[in-house]
């Protein structure tokens, strides 16, 4: 550190980093834990599991989530198993989200209503060219160096997941949603950022790449 350099303040960690950082996981690392409110982990078994509003129709919502992220706009989804929210993220509005109570959902007519239909290629090219026009634009004058150097070759990395993996991630929820003792509670999945994120109901979440959340799912799971 030169003389003229300032002195880091001695709370600040220079070598910390996010668990999932600006452009997910990384590629060496399938999946990240994290540990829950313990008095949650504790008294798993002293609360009785209550089935969900969605639960008794879980197999068609999440057929509809899955022909969400396949066939339409949006590139992110949250799922909630015990509230029977499900919350969406459209690139026709990226900086907003959306909050739809399962059951309406699954209506007839509703998705035609409330989502664009896309071709999954042109999204996936709509992702990265938002991406690039942002971060190539006035605001690129903002970022530190490491910063630069961190989007350029997240940038240029960057491979959307195959539109035929997702029928199989979205449906694995309801495996892990039927697990006995500690099962899933929510779920949610990031085409743009290549994750999936799974909470369960003693508060531990996992963070999966979602390229491999299937064979996380197989390991996981009798």
């Amino acid at each position: 550190m030169s003389p003229a350099s300032p002195t880091p303040h001695p709370d600040v960690c220079l070598l910390c980093e996010p668990i999932v950082g600006a452009f997910g996981l990384p590629a060496d690392t399938p999946f990240v834990s994290i540990k829950g409110d313990p008095s949650l982990r504790e008294t798993v078994p002293l609360r009785p599991r209550q089935h969900s509003r969605l639960d008794q129709i879980a197999g068609e919502v999440l057929q509809t989530c899955a022909a969400l992220l396949r066939d339409t706009g949006v590139y992110a989804i949250y799922i909630g198993f015990n509230s029977s929210e499900v919350r969406t993220e459209s690139i026709f509005n990226p900086f907003a989200y959306e909050v739809h109570d399962a059951e309406d959902l699954v209506k007839p007519g509703y998705t035609a209503r409330h989502f664009v239909t896309v071709p999954y290629d042109e999204k996936v090219r709509t992702i990265a060219w938002v991406r690039a026009m942002i971060q190539s634009g006035p605001l690129r004058h903002y970022l530190p160096a490491h910063w630069l150097k961190l989007m350029d070759a997240g940038s240029a990395g960057w491979q959307p997941l195959a539109a035929d993996r997702i029928d199989e991630i979205v449906h694995s929820f309801n495996v892990l949603r039927s697990i006995d003792g500690y099962y899933l509670r929510n779920a949610a999945i990031s085409l743009s950022e290549g994750i999936v994120r799974a909470s369960y109901n003693c508060d531990g979440t996992y963070i999966v790449r979602a390229d491999y959340f299937a064979e996380f799912v197989r390991v996981n799971t009798p």
